[in-house]
């Protein structure tokens, strides 16, 4: 008789922050996605439920913004809620080196990179948001009240659409 093969849960760095916080959440495997626009294709979620993650050097600090994947960053936007002089796009060298990440892995859970994160109040009307699990494979759906709990974020208009 063969024995059944029990498939353990899978857990990495993000997985072990929520169950550590004791924070509801659900691991969604996937295919490989680099986009949070492919993630919504794959995992069936609206894109207004899934957060894109941008890492944004604001004068000479950074932080992370948090958005609907189916919105631009708004640089001013930033800039007002910072009181910044200059808002840019980080490279993907300051990914590699300030995250220790690749682009498309970038997870929203700002505390872990002792870094500030900004909510975009786009994302904040939705019930539960779907963000990278740091992985191109695997994705957390987190309830919106628990990510806000556990990370702190500034809330404010920091995205616009497509023009």
């Amino acid at each position: 008789m063969k024995k059944k093969k029990i498939s353990k849960p899978k857990t990495n760095k993000i997985t072990k922050f929520l169950n550590e916080a004791k924070v509801k959440f659900k691991l969604l495997e996937h295919k490989v996605v680099y986009t949070a626009h492919d993630a919504a294709q794959t995992t069936k979620k609206k894109l207004g439920e899934i957060a894109k993650v941008v890492l944004v050097k604001v004068d000479k600090d950074f932080v992370l913004i948090v958005l609907p994947a189916g919105k631009y960053v708004d640089f001013s936007g930033i800039k007002k809620a910072l009181k910044a002089k200059k808002v840019d796009l980080a490279s993907e060298k300051d990914i590699a080196k300030y995250l220790k990440s690749k682009v498309g892995l970038i997870h929203p859970f700002g505390s872990q990179y002792k870094l500030q994160t900004l909510l975009d109040k786009g994302l904040a009307k939705t019930r539960k948001m779907v963000a990278s699990a740091g992985s191109y494979t695997e994705s957390v759906e987190i309830a919106l009240k628990d990510f806000e709990k556990l990370v702190h974020p500034i809330k404010g208009i920091f995205s616009k659409n497509k023009k």
